[in-house]
């Protein structure tokens, strides 16, 4: 996605302020010139949570989640950087005018109000007291009550062939913007309506907008679901029916029940579990796996008791296990679906069901098992092959070592030859049965850990960006030792230099994707907190310059000793000059 231009981000923050936004979704108090509140991120009594009304910055001193508007947003409503920019400026009137995917942002408001307006057609539909009596009596045999069948805002494609398309000409809607939604079908003679005779069932985004529908058949016309086609809107491998409705229960509970139809989640949804989603009837993408994980820690993978749903169920694990998500496997009795087993056993045997699921690892021996059983080693070796591939995937090294164990002792196998075999089948760039590199320190954005006088300097730069002229005079942003702060320091640089103002907001945004928000949010606070502040910042030069010094000399000594040690007598003689003069001039201490 290209970048959105700064200009556009800047005249966001300054048409929304950071009080009036978090207002909306957390109570604030005064506290002094700024504002506190139990923070939405962590449970707590005491309110550690403060928006910086000056700054346009939120920090909480509990949990250290921080940010500005668009890192609030991305916090709260798990959305992408992109996504935060697109929905504040929408609340702003900022047009964004980067594309995606070659087609103008802008151009894709009118498909989603002609999908609002296509979905009200749908529910007055199923509402009118002749026309949708027999769909609604359907619904009552599903169990679907009124309040869910509204919540979901299941409607109605009538029978004719023309209905919407009669309806949205009478309003004047163009047929051409109909066929680019996918509402209608154009063809060689005529024009006609995609869904006929169908339970309707929108389709929303993250956002809660409209994209495209899924349609149910009343008639026995074949297909039984009919989705819609793909469209700028709407790609049936990105969007997660029921997730607009799911996504606040499934942050709650940490965990995401995935089933395979409309009713399936419908139903759950009507009897009580709320988060759950489905992947539109067919089995989960990579995509919508990695959406999930906006949300979710653990995923319920509780698909149909058949053939069909084992290899969903299979294809699903390894994409769950990929996107970093713990995974568990919902067993049902044969003939039954999730919806099915709520309506005839309630929601407290399904709770206990999903909660008493398979293992990620029992589910793949179980599989292995049902298709490679027998006491010859080579079956034995054909099962292991079998399960390996998706422990190959798990991303914990002490986890995939144990699982290997566990293999090795179930299928009476040599683990060291199950672990050489995963070798074999690791995923490229996975080092089989090693623990993953440690993270350079402060490339998670944690600067708690950085030394105290660069933490102190960037914080009070942060605070005067006009400080960084000074410091630079004896230090350099290589005398930085902590990636994050370098970082942070090198933005200010880059702006100042340009003769550019730059504030704390503006600089979180520019770091929002590279998860260093907190950080800036963290030092403003220090910088507030500290006395003298003038006094300070020459303090932590003057150490960082001495520091930095003491660095270079303990460089020039190793460089003098592998002199020596190769026998470069001419080379070291000239280092240790280098060296003695130094030192004579203070360069060390």
């Amino acid at each position: 996605m290209p970048l959105i231009p700064e200009g556009v981000l800047d005249e966001i923050q300054t048409r929304v302020d950071i009080a009036e936004l978090i207002g909306r979704y957390v109570p604030l108090k005064r506290a002094g010139r700024h504002f506190k509140a139990n923070c939405p991120f962590h449970k707590e009594r005491t309110p550690s949570f403060m928006v910086n009304t000056d700054k346009q910055i939120f920090h909480c001193f509990g949990c250290g989640v921080g940010g500005n508007i668009f890192s609030f947003l991305m916090q709260h409503d798990r959305l992408t950087f992109p996504e935060a920019v697109r929905q504040l400026a929408d609340h702003a009137g900022v047009r964004v005018p980067e594309r995606d995917a070659g087609i103008p942002s802008e151009s894709l408001e009118p498909l989603v109000a002609l999908m609002e307006k296509a979905c009200s057609y749908f529910e007055r539909q199923l509402a009118d007291p002749k026309a949708g009596r027999a769909a609604r009596e359907y619904l009552a045999t599903r169990g679907v009550s009124a309040p869910t069948r509204q919540a979901f805002r299941i409607g109605l494609a009538p029978a004719g062939w023309r209905g919407l398309l009669t309806a949205a000409k009478s309003t004047g809607i163009a047929v051409e913007s109909l066929e680019a939604a996918g509402l209608v079908v154009k063809g060689p003679s005529s024009t006609y309506d995609r869904f006929r005779s169908r339970l309707m069932f929108p389709i929303q985004d993250a956002r809660g907008r409209i994209v495209g529908f899924g349609g149910r058949s009343l008639d026995g016309q074949e297909p039984k679901y009919l989705n819609s086609p793909e469209t700028p809107l709407y790609s049936k491998g990105r969007q997660l029916f029921g997730l607009a409705q799911a996504k606040d229960a499934i942050v709650r509970a940490k965990t995401a029940v995935v089933v395979e139809g409309y009713f399936d989640c419908v139903g759950l949804a009507d009897a009580g579990l709320t988060h759950v989603v489905s992947p539109l009837g067919t089995a989960l993408t990579a995509e919508q796996a990695r959406l999930l994980r906006r949300y979710a820690e653990r995923v319920i993978l509780a698909f149909d008791p058949d053939a069909a749903g084992e290899q969903a169920t299979l294809r699903g694990i390894d994409l769950v296990v990929e996107a970093g998500l713990q995974v568990h496997v919902a067993q049902l009795p044969p003939g039954m679906d999730p919806d099915d087993y709520v309506r005839t056993y309630g929601r407290e045997r399904l709770e206990q069901l999903l909660e008493q699921g398979t293992s990620l690892f029992e589910f793949l021996v179980q599989s292995a098992l049902r298709r490679h059983s027998g006491a010859r080693t080579e079956t034995k070796v054909q099962a292991a092959q079998f399960v390996l591939p998706t422990i190959a995937k798990v991303p914990d090294a002490m986890l995939r070592r144990e699982y290997v164990r566990l293999l090795a002792e179930r299928l009476h196998l040599d683990e060291g030859a199950v672990a050489e075999e995963l070798g074999k089948t690791q995923p490229r760039g996975t080092a089989a049965l090693r623990t993953s590199p440690a993270v350079p320190h402060g490339a998670d954005g944690s600067v708690s850990q950085a030394p105290g006088p660069e933490r102190l300097l960037t914080a009070l730069v942060l605070d005067e960006p006009d400080r960084w002229a000074q410091a630079a005079e004896a230090i350099s942003l290589g005398d930085v030792t902590d990636p994050t702060l370098r970082r942070i320091l090198g933005v200010i640089c880059e702006w100042t230099s340009a003769g550019r103002s730059i504030n704390a907001a503006q600089i979180v945004s520019r770091l929002s994707g590279e998860g260093q928000a907190s950080a800036v949010t963290a030092l403003v606070e220090l910088a507030r907190a500290t006395p003298m502040k003038d006094q300070a910042f020459r303090d932590c030069v003057r150490r960082l310059q001495a520091t930095a010094r003491q660095r270079d000399l303990a460089n020039l000594r190793e460089q003098i000793r592998a002199a020596q040690d190769a026998g470069h007598e001419a080379e070291w003689q000239r280092l240790l000059a280098v060296y003695q003069q130094r030192v004579t001039n203070g360069q060390g201490g």
